[in-house]
């Protein structure tokens, strides 16, 4: 059951995350001097480095739609506004034009320091002096240039030009200089006082504009505060409050005057577009009223609707006139008929409708004498000469009323072909009234347009004239400039965590590489991994004391660790059916792991059990266990016995090692010139079988296995190898090297013992100590105590 504890290591899972934590809590001092010193070097710079502070101010854009004066006229539309659009208005904020504005208002391109050790601090509400540029302002515009003064006596001398070194002659205040070819000077401010300043150093500035403008503008932070709200944040970050409180004062300065101007300037355009457009409409109109003065006078027209009536009346009477005409001439024509037809000069017809005087006369003188005429010859005075005289007459008359009646039909037909022509003007004025109509409609309309355009335009020439007069802000400042008592950069905290971070990370990463580039074994876990089922028996702790041996009664931590040894070995010895020793041999990779001096110390702890023990010390060419002894290194030893077949190897012993009976050891003797061949020449065989009678267990101290071959000629002839690897020594690569010899056989039952652990793995030893510590009730020196109580503590808390 004991043996499958063993066997069972490589299965264990310990907590990894704990076991790295410990391998770097043990350098816990690198950490805290690390952090500290980070800690230290960022205090040291956000002590001498300027603090930034934010400076905000709020305006909120009214919409101008809702402050223009418009006149209340119905039918007639205004010239509105849409709403105001923030985006636009942030841009017109940032815009170059309104920037490079604020920027000549403030002289921002002209830049006061006084020069300090660490840090150069702008100078702007209470600067000593300021400098008047001589040179004309476009110049000056493309104009990049520094100077350093100091203070002298009451004037001051140039130390540097853009960093280059002067004479450092010594000029006074508001005298005319020049620097770089640019002329300028230098004024002290009312109250200054040269004594206070004296040695003292500033720098002045002149950058280009462009520069400055574009600095200011990527400084410059525009946003709506919230979707629906018309108000704007400006902010500005810098060293000097005074400042960037006049700069943030001034860029909502400037961006009201420019509104205002703009507004002030669509007014005037307004007022003057309209004064324009009323004389093109003066000449419009009278050009109208010439064409319809001129038309009317051409168509003889004064009103139109009378202008019909009095038309379609004379047509009227134009066509009775007409019919007139026409009836008289056909009644005259009857007449002449009549006339003619009267060959016996008898009464004619009268009043039959024709209206012409000397015919109807003329026919009532006709009828007369006709009368006169027929009363004679009723009579019965056929005869008489009178009758032949009126018949005369009557003949004469009625040539005369035939030519009457032609003279009369001449003239209705004169009045007729007058009376049709003044039928047919009539009917044509009549004809033409709707195309008049349609002229002087459209006439009339155009003018009505012009007219209404007139008056329209005479409205807005008001209204702007009102507007110009009562131009209002377009803004409405909710808050000026206030600078934040709390500055945003550096942000301290941010600065002092980073430090932290970075104090731990830069142990962290050199111990981490160190770990990467580190090729030794340290610890139990790291030969699991390398060895997988191979055994680890116990771990002898680093030695700090001269006393490197164990003894009766040994209560260090030395003494316990080769107490586990010794149990553990037990278990792993393999079964005998004959009551003989056990035979052990002890080895090692390279020379310094420590086998001697595992194998001294395992021999002195199996005695202390009265247990015999037999120690042979078979490292011939490297002996190490004189030295432990106090012995001279050519005493008689294994080397004798081996070379000598006359030498009995008990003539070889050394008793009571170290004051414990039950040990004997033999040592290794002079070194030969052919130890592996004296090893294999079956002498030492002997040995062992014969000790094997006399001793419980037989511990062979052997060559490292990668340097000679000597270890493999004794390992057949032992039951159980113990491999010593040494912590913070033993590389790994090699440990490879004993796994193969135990895979291939060549190594019988083969488990290890870490020596030296905590040596300068210290986390490991902590740990080792405190559990023997606390498990067993042992000590450990005071020395020892000393140095591990902090990290003691640390790890009994995951111990809990």
């Amino acid at each position: 059951m004991e043996h499958s504890h063993f066997e069972s290591q490589e299965n264990e899972n310990p907590l990894n995350i704990i076991n790295e934590l410990f391998k770097y809590l043990r350098f816990w001092y690198w950490f805290l001097l690390s952090a500290v010193l980070s800690f230290l070097i960022v205090n040291y710079y956000l002590n001498h480095t300027l603090s930034v502070y934010e400076t905000k101010a709020n305006i909120k854009i009214i919409d101008d739609s809702k402050n223009n004066f418009v006149l209340p006229v119905a039918g007639l539309t205004s010239l509105g506004r849409t709403k105001v659009n923030l985006d636009n208005q942030i841009e017109i904020i940032k815009s170059y034009r309104i920037l490079e504005q604020v920027s000549k208002e403030l002289n921002l391109d002209t830049q006061y320091y006084s020069m300090g050790y660490f840090n150069n601090i702008e100078i702007w509400k209470k600067r000593p002096f300021s400098i008047e540029w001589l040179e004309s302002p476009v110049n000056m515009e493309e104009k990049n240039i520094g100077f350093e003064i100091e203070i002298v006596g009451n004037g001051y001398k140039v130390v540097s030009i853009n960093g280059e070194e002067e004479n450092e002659k010594v000029f006074s205040f508001n005298s005319v200089q020049n620097i770089k070819g640019i002329p300028y000077k230098l004024s002290l401010q009312v109250g200054t006082d040269l004594k206070k300043l004296q040695d003292k150093r500033f720098l002045i500035k002149h950058l280009p504009t462009k520069t400055t403008v574009m600095n200011l503008a990527n400084n410059l932070k525009i946003a709506n505060s919230n979707e629906n709200s018309d108000i704007l944040n400006i902010s500005i970050s810098g060293t000097n409050k005074d400042k960037s409180e006049a700069i943030v004062n001034e860029i909502i300065k400037q961006f009201d005057v420019d509104g205002l101007n703009d507004r002030r300037i669509v007014s005037q355009k307004t007022i003057e577009f309209v004064n324009d457009r009323f004389k093109s409409l003066e000449r419009e109109l009278d050009s109208i009223e010439t064409r319809k003065a001129n038309y009317k006078s051409n168509k003889e027209l004064t009103f139109l609707e009378a202008d019909a009536a009095s038309t379609s009346a004379s047509k009227v009477s134009a066509k009775n006139d007409v019919f007139q005409t026409e009836t008289q001439i056909a009644l005259s024509k009857l007449l002449e008929q009549s006339v003619r037809a009267d060959k016996k000069l008898e009464l004619l017809p009268t009043n039959i409708g024709v209206v012409n005087t000397d015919i109807n006369q003329s026919i009532n003188n006709f009828n007369t004498v006709v009368l006169e005429r027929d009363r004679i010859a009723m009579s019965g005075l056929e005869n008489n000469p009178k009758i032949k005289y009126l018949n005369g007459k009557l003949a004469d008359l009625q040539v005369n009323i035939l030519q009457t009646i032609k003279d009369y039909q001449q003239e209705l037909e004169v009045s007729l072909s007058k009376n049709n022509y003044v039928k047919k003007t009539y009917s044509d004025k009549v004809s033409d009234i709707p195309y008049d109509e349609k002229i002087l409609g459209s006439i009339e309309r155009n003018k009505s347009i012009k007219e209404s355009l007139y008056i329209l335009l005479l409205q807005k020439r008001e209204e702007a004239a009102v507007n110009l007069a009562i131009t209002s802000s377009s803004i409405k400042v909710v808050d000026y400039a206030i600078t934040n008592t709390k500055p945003i950069a550096p942000k301290r905290g941010t600065f002092y965590l980073v430090a932290i971070v970075i104090g731990l990370l830069i142990p962290f990463l050199i111990i981490y590489v160190g770990f990467l580039l580190d090729d030794k074994l340290h610890t139990k876990e790291d030969i699991l991994k390398l060895t997988k089922s191979k055994i680890i028996l116990s771990e002898v702790p680093h030695i700090n004391s001269e006393t490197k041996l164990t003894s009766i009664n040994d209560r260090t931590l030395l003494g316990e660790s080769f107490r586990i040894l010794r149990t553990n070995l037990t278990y792993i010895f393999p079964l005998q059916t004959e009551k003989k020793g056990q035979t052990l041999m002890v080895t090692s990779t390279i020379k310094g792991e420590g086998k001697t001096f595992t194998a001294l110390n395992l021999s002195i702890s199996f005695s202390i059990m009265n247990k015999k023990v037999l120690l042979i010390g078979a490292d011939m060419r490297n002996p190490q266990l004189h030295n432990y002894l106090n012995v001279k290194k050519s005493e008689k030893g294994l080397q004798n016995y081996l070379h000598d077949l006359s030498v009995d190897w008990h003539s070889t012993l050394k008793k009571n090692v170290n004051g414990v009976e039950n040990l004997d050891v033999i040592l290794s003797g002079a070194i030969p010139p052919n130890p592996a061949e004296l090893l294999s020449n079956g002498r030492l065989e002997t040995l062992i079988k014969e000790a094997k009678e006399e001793y419980d267990f037989i511990i062979v101290d052997t060559p490292p296995t990668l340097l000679v071959t000597d270890t493999l000629v004794i390992s057949h002839l032992v039951d159980t190898t113990l491999y010593v690897v040494r912590a913070d020594f033993t590389p790994k690569n090699i440990l490879e090297f004993s796994l193969d010899l135990s895979n291939r056989g060549k190594l019988k039952n083969m488990a290890y013992v870490i020596n030296n652990v905590g040596s300068n793995y210290k986390g490991y030893s902590y740990n080792y100590k405190y559990s023997y510590a606390y498990g067993y009730g042992y000590g450990y020196d005071d020395e020892d105590r000393k140095d591990n109580s902090i990290m003691r503590k640390i790890l009994s808390v995951f111990k809990r």
